[in-house]
């Protein structure tokens, strides 16, 4: 463990190169104080006030934890974690798992690869304070198209956006909308990849990261929407640092028009892309999920990003790096050696290229 005075000067100096990276970024190890009007909820208008995003990496609710909430705990997987992501007007996730009624069962018996979170875990993403999900990924059909149809149709009772899949028309590629305190927002939500797919005919239920369909949607989205998020499921799985591909997709997106391109699928942490006035995550992690087998896949961060409006509309104004130890019950990391090594790793891969 560091000294304090060694823990000040490394973070300075983290900071430090944060601003020469050209990332409008703060370090904090928590939330700033409870704010009204969420999703979901009563809603001021108040143009002067900012909105808060925050933005997390994978939620995994099957397998064992599945089973834990099926005993009834659905506080479980948020009880170090809820009083901060209350304190944000939007708490955006990936959620890697279907939600669904396999009688009991939370991974398929002959892989534990194939699993799903039984239908209470909608009430507990719910309990944890989750607003808006991705359902857009590589196990979005692990249980089929009717588990995948179950997945939104719980999602939609307990009051949770999502984007990224579709039960039916108007399909998969049409975002989520909300408005909160006044700023309309518009989710996109895709995936490059799906397990154990045959042909394409996958590509009915689940947005694909096909950029001819994208793009102009994005663009469409531009001109109602006061912020645009884009969610991007893919890469390469454990990686050290995004695939060309990915960053190529997300500054296309943000070309386009998205204000913050979220990646998952890789499992550990990447840095951020500073991209003109838009932020580029390329991987957030894990957030609940257990994967031991790899010290970064056990630690990672959220990216709080606050908009404000001024005289050239609605844009980000800061981007906060949050980090996370991750588990079935992950906690946000407040100091220490541990802490400083998921922003050291933040602060090394986080980038600013000239917008071509």
């Amino acid at each position: 463990m560091l000294e304090s005075g060694a823990r000040r000067v490394i973070q300075m100096m983290l900071a430090v190169a944060a601003m020469a990276a050209g990332l409008m970024t703060a370090v904090f190890p928590g939330g700033p104080e409870p704010v009204t009007g969420r999703a979901g909820g009563a809603s001021a208008v108040d143009s002067s006030a900012p909105l808060r995003l925050l933005a997390l990496g994978d939620i995994n609710l099957g397998r064992r934890l599945g089973q834990k909430l099926l005993g009834g705990d659905t506080l479980h997987p948020w009880k170090f974690v809820a009083d901060t992501l209350a304190a944000y007007d939007v708490v955006f996730a990936n959620l890697e798992s279907n939600l669904s009624d396999q009688g009991g069962r939370t991974e398929d018996p002959s892989s534990n690869t194939v699993f799903t979170g039984p239908p209470i875990a909608a009430a507990s993403l719910k309990r944890g304070g989750i607003t808006v999900v991705s359902t857009a990924n590589n196990h979005s059909l692990d249980f089929g198209a009717s588990a995948l149809r179950e997945t939104i149709a719980l999602l939609d009772s307990a009051g949770i956006a999502h984007a990224g899949t579709s039960a039916g028309a108007p399909g998969p590629d049409v975002p989520a909308l909300l408005t909160v305190r006044g700023y309309r927002l518009a989710f996109f939500a895709c995936t490059e990849l799906m397990n154990d797919s045959k042909g394409k005919n996958w590509k009915r239920w689940v947005a694909d990261a096909d950029t001819s369909r994208l793009l102009p949607a994005v663009r469409a989205a531009r001109s109602r929407a006061d912020i645009v998020v884009v969610s991007i499921h893919g890469g390469d799985e454990y990686a050290p640092r995004a695939s060309a591909r990915i960053l190529a997709f997300a500054r296309a997106a943000v070309d386009a028009g998205a204000d913050v391109v979220l990646g998952h699928h890789p499992h550990v942490p990447y840095g951020i892309e500073r991209r003109g006035r838009s932020v580029i995550a390329p991987s957030l992690g894990n957030f609940v999920f257990k994967q031991p087998f790899q010290y970064w896949t056990q630690r990672s961060f959220a990216l709080a990003v606050e908009f404000r409006r001024d005289s050239s509309g609605s844009g980000v104004r800061e981007v906060r790096c949050m980090p996370l130890h991750v588990d079935y019950q992950p906690f946000f990391l407040n100091a220490g050696e541990e802490y400083e090594t998921v922003i050291k790793r933040v602060c090394n891969g986080s980038t600013s290229p000239s917008h071509e």
